[in-house]
């Protein structure tokens, strides 16, 4: 939707947005990103304001949310972007977007393309960050490696289908089916910690924050067997921004705007990371900056990614998801990817 109305990179404050903050680091960063490179090669939205709802998952704990938000990266783009929902994980942001309560949403690329199979009527537009999905196993459960999972309790939190399906396609690569032989047990963040103290789980598949925390405030009740931050997942794209097809209709403007300004937040992020823990921590006050910024460290290069090699990547993830049964092998992974992306900075 266009409006009439004055540039603000205000965020509702049920998800980040400290609007005090709103006019700093304007001239900080910025610049890096509108070269003549970027003119020439991207399209450029038409300036004016607008007014948009974006949801997603864990939003005050999101680096490259804060960034866009508090650095004026929205702003930047002549956009007030608001978060309507709460959710705690991509599809709630996805179901957000269904209902028509947002415009756009974040999810793990796992969680968005069932859902595009299923009918969703939206689009994938840029890859923002690798994902930081981990597989914790709970010290004393004698579980070193992954065929020791099948029969055993996994605990995901929240049922978020995300992380159980990154597990299940790292096993499946192995001849293991995970999706039958794990016992998943959905578990409330809240009760993770009882769980696996008192035996009643043996792993957890998570992913960071909620994962880092759990790793390291726990007294050494978990170590890490696997994760998302190391080989050819550390390089692939796992948070990913959709638009309702509605929207991308209308106003097209609106996607490149918001894709330009979410790209540009998460160049900045990846440069910045201190900088960037810093704005996290003063929306999150559970989590301190020294243990966000270790996180960070920790985790793959952020490295936004458009056009063919956001559709690449989204083909070896549909491939995957056919190799568990979640998407029809009626139809090839190249063409799957194909329909549910959009390239928006095409000019």
């Amino acid at each position: 939707m266009t409006t009439n109305g004055p540039s603000s990179s205000a965020f509702s404050r049920r998800s980040l947005l400290l609007g005090s903050l709103g006019g700093v680091g304007v001239a900080a960063g910025i610049g890096l990103y509108t070269t003549r490179h970027h003119r020439a090669h991207h399209k450029q939205p038409d300036g004016q304001y607008r007014k948009i709802t974006l949801t997603w998952p864990n939003a005050n704990m999101a680096a490259v949310l804060a960034v866009a938000a508090q650095k004026d990266f929205f702003a930047k783009y002549s956009l007030e972007v608001e978060n309507p929902t709460d959710p705690i994980n991509g599809a709630n942001a996805i179901a957000a977007l269904a209902n028509g309560t947002a415009q756009f949403a974040v999810a793990p690329a796992l969680s968005w393309l069932p859902h595009l199979h299923n009918g969703l009527e939206a689009s994938l537009i840029l890859g923002i960050q690798p994902g930081t999905f981990r597989l914790l196993v709970r010290r004393g459960a004698g579980i070193t490696r992954l065929e020791q999972l099948i029969g055993r309790v996994v605990a995901v939190p929240d049922h978020n289908m995300a992380d159980k399906l990154f597990l299940a396609i790292m096993m499946r690569r192995k001849g293991l089916n995970a999706m039958d032989g794990i016992a998943w047990r959905p578990t409330p963040i809240t009760e993770l910690m009882t769980a696996a103290a008192n035996g009643s789980i043996d792993a957890i598949a998570s992913h960071d924050p909620v994962a880092w925390q759990l790793l390291n405030t726990s007294s050494g009740l978990f170590a890490e067997l696997v994760s998302s931050n190391t080989g050819h997942y550390a390089d692939r794209t796992s948070l990913v921004l959709g638009v309702a097809n509605a929207t991308l209709t209308t106003d097209p403007d609106a996607a490149t705007a918001m894709a330009l300004a979410l790209r540009d937040a998460a160049k900045w992020t990846n440069t910045h990371r201190d900088d960037a823990a810093t704005l996290v921590a003063t929306a999150t006050p559970e989590l301190s900056a020294d243990l966000i910024r270790d996180m960070l460290a920790n985790e793959p290069p952020i490295r936004p990614v458009v056009g063919h090699t956001l559709r690449d990547q989204m083909a070896q993830y549909c491939d995957e998801l056919q190799l568990i049964g979640l998407l029809p092998n009626t139809e090839s992974a190249a063409e799957l990817a194909h329909k549910y992306t959009q390239n928006v900075l095409k000019g």
